[in-house]
């Protein structure tokens, strides 16, 4: 069965192919977490959109868990957590933005993403398989290039951060999702998990839904299939 599971914050969990893919997973200090860190036993690939502690969150741990397990970041990032914390170079995927990256059925890529981080730049990432094509955008503003990324990969499910302040707000998210264009659905994240980023998420869906797209809030811990 092939889903997608928001985790809270911007750790979101995607099953495909029989594959576990985790992508930021901050689940210690993550208020909104409906899981605890023992959840990830069994996780085939880690991606992190950059090295903010909200989403590099719980990486090396999870590594150690599933010694299978592949890192997918850029490859500074990679060489960071190598040197730092030891994770070693049979666990990692070096990849930087560009096109697909293929591993064990499962198609990875890095696109740009307009923030900050300490080591490489930030990114969003793009999973597929023969049937789903889904953009976990990261934390990003708003840019253009969105709708080249739409145009290039061609994604089913848009993952989108609106909580403002750091990311996108929900009007902005909205003008992504046109950018984008995702064949079947934008997903907010990134929102509500402290004051600071808090917002209505409902702005952001009643505004997708005016463009003509469809919109699918979730609750932390909830999954759709795909």
């Amino acid at each position: 069965m092939s889903q997608i599971r928001w985790l809270g914050h911007a750790a979101v969990e995607i099953s495909m192919v029989g594959k576990r893919i985790v992508i930021d997973p901050m689940i210690n200090g993550n208020p909104l977490s409906p899981v605890k860190i023992q959840y990830f036993q069994g996780v085939s690939i880690v991606g992190v959109t950059h090295d903010h502690g909200d989403h590099l969150g719980d990486t090396v741990e999870i590594l150690k868990m599933n010694p299978s397990a592949k890192l997918y970041a850029t490859y500074d990032l990679e060489m960071y957590l190598a040197d730092q914390f030891k994770v070693p170079e049979s666990q990692l995927i070096p990849a930087n933005v560009g096109g697909f990256v293929e591993n064990d059925g499962i198609k990875l890529a890095l696109t740009k993403a307009v923030h900050s981080s300490e080591h490489s730049d930030p990114t969003g990432i793009v999973v597929s398989d023969s049937r789903n094509t889904i953009y976990h955008a990261g934390d990003t503003g708003l840019f253009e290039d969105m709708r080249l990324i739409g145009q290039v990969f061609n994604p089913d499910y848009a993952l989108l951060p609106i909580g403002g302040r750091f990311t996108m707000d929900p009007k902005q998210a909205v003008l992504a999702v046109e950018m984008i264009k995702p064949r079947k659905a934008a997903i907010p994240i990134h929102f509500n998990t402290w004051d600071m980023i808090r917002v209505d998420p409902q702005e952001f869906v009643k505004g997708v839904k005016e463009k003509g797209y469809e919109a699918i809030l979730l609750e932390p811990g909830q999954s759709i299939e795909l």
